[in-house]
């Protein structure tokens, strides 16, 4: 295993080469360069600074927004990066190990923008609408993941694993399958389910466990953000792990089903993409699997304790 320190989070790499190991750092860091909302010479900051004006972004960067405009139409709005101002209401205006107490929330003044962002295809060019902001938070990391890894496979690297903090991308064939265990999100010193992949997937995790913070009335907040309350999320899940073709995907409908909630978010993922699988842990700690799962997955074991 391979470990090092990149988009605000932890990263790991498996079965891969130093050759490889020194490829994905360097590409990392230089995405978070770009694609970070914290740094000031960040290009999303940039672009962020821009709403309301023609903006030129660098292919990196336009590729992302793509993709992010993309699932946000896909998603009908669930999945919202344009919400940086939001975030930025509730204290999420840094990184999150440096968030400070000292605010105190007066709700959001966030509204709904009907074409929050315009993009250009021609000529590679976009348009903020006046009063938005990019958040690319989760999406960068399963994005820029999808695409190492690709490359890798393009240079002729047949398996192997790429953890970008939980957004994870499996590619080729491994005797017995791939073994993935999915924390426990009460207890992360254990697992509540490990399953073995029949395929290779790409692979998120989103929890409303880990980064939360309160203001100075003691108001609990996290960094899921509901777009139709314009606030943190509540529904009956605390965790959710989907399992799809590629990590982006993955990672962007984790988020939907949090924000939505076990049944309603399932019975509109079934209609959206049924060929998703998804595993979630709710407040009480129950486990549920639904979804297209036997499409990635050949065992299921270790905690799973309500099958849907």
């Amino acid at each position: 295993m391979h470990e090092f320190r990149a988009m605000n989070t932890t990263m790991r790499t498996f079965l891969l080469g130093e050759k490889e190991r020194e490829k994905i750092e360097q590409w990392f860091r230089w995405a978070e360069r770009m694609l970070s909302r914290f740094r000031e010479d960040s290009e999303l900051s940039q672009l962020n600074r821009s709403a309301g004006k023609l903006f030129v972004p660098s292919p990196l960067l336009f590729h992302v927004l793509v993709a992010a405009d993309f699932y946000y139409k896909e998603t009908d709005g669930i999945f919202h990066p344009y919400l940086a101002h939001t975030l930025c209401q509730i204290g999420y205006d840094r990184s999150f190990e440096t968030i400070s107490p000292d605010f105190l929330y007066e709700g959001s003044d966030n509204q709904s923008v009907l074409s929050p962002l315009i993009i250009d295809e021609r000529m590679k060019s976009v348009m903020l609408s006046e009063g938005v902001a990019v958040d690319l938070g989760g999406i960068a990391k399963g994005w820029s993941a999808q695409q190492m890894s690709r490359q890798l496979r393009k240079g002729g690297v047949q398996q192997g694993v790429i953890d970008a903090g939980g957004d994870i991308v499996i590619w080729g064939e491994k005797k017995g399958g791939w073994k993935v265990a999915i924390a426990d999100p009460f207890n992360h010193e254990r697992d509540c389910v490990v399953v073995t992949l029949h395929r290779g997937a790409g692979i998120a995790t989103s929890s409303t466990m880990k980064r939360r913070w309160r203001d100075r009335s003691g108001k609990e907040f996290h960094h899921i953000i509901d777009a139709a309350t314009g606030c943190s999320s509540h529904s009956d899940l605390v965790q959710v792990t989907v399992f799809a073709q590629d990590a982006t995907t993955a990672e962007v409908y984790a988020k939907c089903l949090l924000i939505l909630g076990w049944e309603r978010g399932m019975a509109w993922m079934s209609k959206k993409r049924s060929d998703l699988g998804a595993i979630g842990v709710r407040n009480d700690g129950t486990v549920v699997i639904g979804g297209g799962m036997e499409n990635y997955v050949a065992e299921v074991g270790n905690g799973a304790r309500t099958v849907c």
